[in-house]
């Protein structure tokens, strides 16, 4: 038994150079605890926790505790505090805040469910099939509304540098000539079509136009 245990020991728990003794590194789930909370983290808030850790240990010998765990999103809002002296409590979030007091990962991650062309039930669906967090239809509503305000901006300032350069590219400088892909556009059953048109010197897009039948 005893051979046993200090198996166990050597190939769990790691000795610095000190003698003093620390976790592993090395974390192997159980059985029971695969359905536990995850979220999704920024490599400032992970060195921002170390920082806390760190300056804590300065201070007192006590270990971290969590208190409470919330998710917000897929960001994980956690209260730790300090075993020997409760007033060392600290709340630290998986996420960095934006200038707008917002987390950085759920737009991130908005940010790539709207680029993606994704439907909003398959992102119900991923999300909440792998357990990782899940913004509420209300903020991803506000996020689209704001994205939409400033995908059209960047849209409109980009068609008017490609018609401009496009006329620049003619030496008469009195006209353009375009490439339509309308008759690719449409299929036998499509409702809808977005017409694209490109200068004919540059290949930079000019205009797009959604059109339905």
């Amino acid at each position: 038994m005893e051979e046993i245990l200090d198996f166990w020991i050597r190939s769990n728990v790691n000795v610095s150079r000190d003698g003093s003794n620390f976790p592993s590194s090395y974390l192997q789930v159980n059985k029971g605890d695969v359905d536990q909370k995850l979220c999704i983290t920024a490599e400032s808030s992970l060195l921002n926790l170390c920082q806390i850790c760190e300056a804590h240990t300065k201070m007192c010998t006590g270990n971290f505790r969590f208190i409470k765990k919330t998710m917000r999103g897929h960001v994980m809002s956690v209260r730790i505090q300090c075993t020997k002296d409760k007033s060392h409590s600290y709340l630290w979030s998986s996420s960095p805040y934006l200038s707008n007091d917002e987390y950085l990962v759920n737009h991130r991650i908005n940010h790539g469910f709207v680029s993606s062309g994704m439907l909003p039930s398959h992102y119900t669906r991923f999300v909440n099939g792998s357990g990782i967090g899940c913004i509420d239809w209300s903020l991803r509503k506000k996020f689209i509304s704001t994205y939409k305000e400033s995908v059209e901006t960047e849209y409109k300032e980009s068609i008017k540098t490609a018609v401009h350069e496009e006329i620049a590219s003619n030496e008469d400088l009195d006209g353009i000539n375009i490439l339509t892909d309308a008759r690719h556009g449409w299929r036998k059953n499509a409702k809808d079509s977005s017409i694209v048109a490109i200068g004919e010197n540059l290949h930079k897009v000019l205009d797009c136009v959604h059109v339905t039948k």
